[in-house]
């Protein structure tokens, strides 16, 4: 099964998110995915962080606008089997992590939003176990 995680890149910071920032960001979900998958090894996770190079010189150069990476992570969410989305209560769930979650609800699928990694692999387990 495969599973669309949806975490910051700019956060609380929104628009106003400093490459340094974006990088903390990512590297922090990066540092989570490595526990989720070390402890749940046949989950197959999207991770956006891994793909943010990319996303990040397209977007700056204007090659893509904000609603078209949204537009573009809406259609990866289609092709999955559920979303879950990292919410620590520093950090609640905004920006694009908002319009991920309305479309996987509007499409039906499974989501979970968690802080903690053993309360996400638990929900994941489930969901394997379901199918």
């Amino acid at each position: 099964m495969r599973f669309y995680l949806s975490h910051s890149i700019r956060g609380k910071y929104g628009k106003d998110a400093m490459p340094t920032q974006i990088k903390e960001n990512c590297d922090k979900i990066m540092n989570i995915v490595s526990e989720i998958r070390l402890k749940l090894q046949s989950v197959d996770l999207y991770v956006p962080a891994e793909h943010e190079d990319f996303v990040y010189i397209a977007f700056r150069d204007k090659y893509l606008t904000e609603k078209q990476v949204l537009e573009i992570d809406c259609k990866i969410i289609d092709k999955c089997d559920g979303v879950i989305i990292y919410a620590p209560a520093d950090d609640p769930i905004q920006g694009g992590r908002i319009i991920e979650y309305k479309h996987a609800k509007a499409t039906n699928k499974p989501v979970y939003v968690f802080e903690h990694i053993n309360e996400v692999v638990s929900w994941l387990v489930q969901q394997i176990m379901r199918a």
